[in-house]
């Protein structure tokens, strides 16, 4: 008996299931990415309302923006002073604004923290889907970071005074040009991580084009230029309306030259022109690639925010070189509620971006008041306090040269800032050994 044989089909003949499409996996409708933000958001929910953290988040990322910018800026034009420091002046320039980049650095480094924790609070499925795709830039971020501030340091060991700075090579400038270099690409990492975060419909296809997971996180996904780009350049608005504020500040001490605080004053003027030129083209071509749907330009927030750009060099231009103090300090405050509103619209657009995926902040409440009134008692008591005692010692030892000697004011206020912050260490001690008997017992 001959064995059956298997009846194939003909070699020419392909099977049927090829000829029809494949299924997409990387392509979901808005109720899917709806349902996944909501399994994505933390389980334990909010500790308090959401408006409360995206108040917060606005706030602080202001004061980030701010040294970010003074750090760009005053490094630039650190670099610049440097090239042309066969003038007194000019190499004199160049040394403040090394210090006051490097001060500015670890300032954005400290105040980054607070906008960072309130994001991934309440846009944790945003913040973190991001860090996974894009998990090698993370970690160089992190390397990179450390190198720049470091290579900024070997620029200000050699040009930490003006008679270094005379006698120091034409090559030390590639220190401060590669540090430079290195925070704007920090940047632009944190760009693309905040970005991506804005588009859920193109995780899936992000992470797993045509089905195939990609798991090196060596992607970078989605940026937007001129949006880097606006934020980048306003670093000169900042620098600009710094150098009105410094010029004046240090006129109530003779070691300071008028005509190096003269300089200086039109300095900032013109840098703060070009700053906002800058910001205007940028800010436009970022209004103009928005989706349609949010109708940019017909929002009275982009008006507004426009208005207050203008106005910041508008009200640089009137301040008089060797004006009042008034004058000099609003020239910033312009500046801080113009960041302020850069921030809120920020803000603004992220809810944009996400509200047609209906994600819901406050989706899964569940309140703890004593923390909430822990963390408001740390921020105002702990923090104002030593803010206070820092803000007001050295604004006034800044103004003596030499050795400077507190005054009766700047001792109490640091009297007080070290027993506030005495009893909120043995509050936060206390509070955990009651807790810790209270569970075992």
């Amino acid at each position: 008996m001959r064995p059956l044989r298997r009846r194939c089909a003909p070699r020419w003949r392909k099977p049927l299931i090829s000829n029809l499409p494949k299924q997409r996996t990387d392509i979901m409708d808005n109720a899917s990415v709806s349902a996944m933000l909501h399994a994505l958001q933390d389980p334990a929910g909010l500790p308090a309302p959401a408006w409360i953290f995206q108040y917060l988040n606005v706030l602080t990322w202001s004061f980030h923006i701010a040294f970010v910018n003074l750090s760009l800026g005053s490094g630039l034009l650190a670099i610049i002073a440097f090239m042309r420091r066969q003038q007194p002046a000019w190499a004199r320039l160049s040394v403040a604004m090394t210090g006051v980049a490097k001060i500015a650095v670890s300032m954005a480094i400290v105040l980054g923290v607070a906008p960072l924790l309130f994001t991934q609070t309440i846009y944790d499925p945003s913040w973190y889907t991001s860090n996974v795709l894009s998990a090698f830039w993370v970690i160089f971020f992190i390397f990179t970071l450390g190198i720049g501030y470091t290579m900024w340091f070997v620029f200000y060991f050699k040009n930490h005074d003006v008679s270094h700075a005379a006698q120091a090579p034409d090559t030390t400038v590639w220190w401060a040009t590669g540090a430079l270099s290195l925070l704007i690409f920090d940047g632009f990492i944190m760009h693309v991580l905040s970005y991506q975060g804005l588009f859920p419909q193109k995780w899936m296809q992000w992470y797993a084009p045509q089905g195939v997971p990609v798991m090196n996180g060596m992607g970078i996904h989605a940026f937007e230029l001129p949006r880097f780009a606006f934020f980048i350049v306003m670093s000169l608005t900042m620098t600009g309306v710094f150098l009105l504020g410094y010029a004046r500040y240090f006129r109530a001490r003779d070691d300071f030259p008028s005509d190096y605080l003269d300089l200086a004053h039109r300095i900032g003027v013109k840098t703060a022109y070009w700053g906002v030129a800058l910001q205007l083209i940028t800010g436009l071509l970022w209004a103009w690639g928005l989706p349609a749907y949010m109708q940019v330009f017909t929002q009275p927030l982009f008006w507004l925010t426009l208005l207050l750009i203008v106005g910041v060099v508008l009200y640089a231009r009137q301040v008089p070189v060797g004006g009042s103090a008034l004058q000099a300090y609003s020239a910033m405050a312009f500046y801080a509620l113009m960041a302020l509103v850069v921030s809120v619209d920020r803000e603004a657009l992220r809810v944009a971006y996400l509200a047609p995926f209906h994600y819901d902040l406050a989706s899964k409440p569940h309140y703890e008041w004593g923390a909430v009134v822990w963390f408001f008692a740390t921020f105002v008591g702990v923090g104002g306090s030593l803010v206070a005692f820092y803000t007001t010692m050295l604004w006034k030892a800044g103004k003596v040269k030499g050795l400077y000697t507190a005054d009766r004011t700047v001792s109490r206020l640091g009297d007080v800032a070290v027993w506030i912050n005495w009893t909120w260490m043995a509050s936060f001690f206390a509070i955990g050994v009651w807790a810790y008997v209270r569970n075992i017992l």
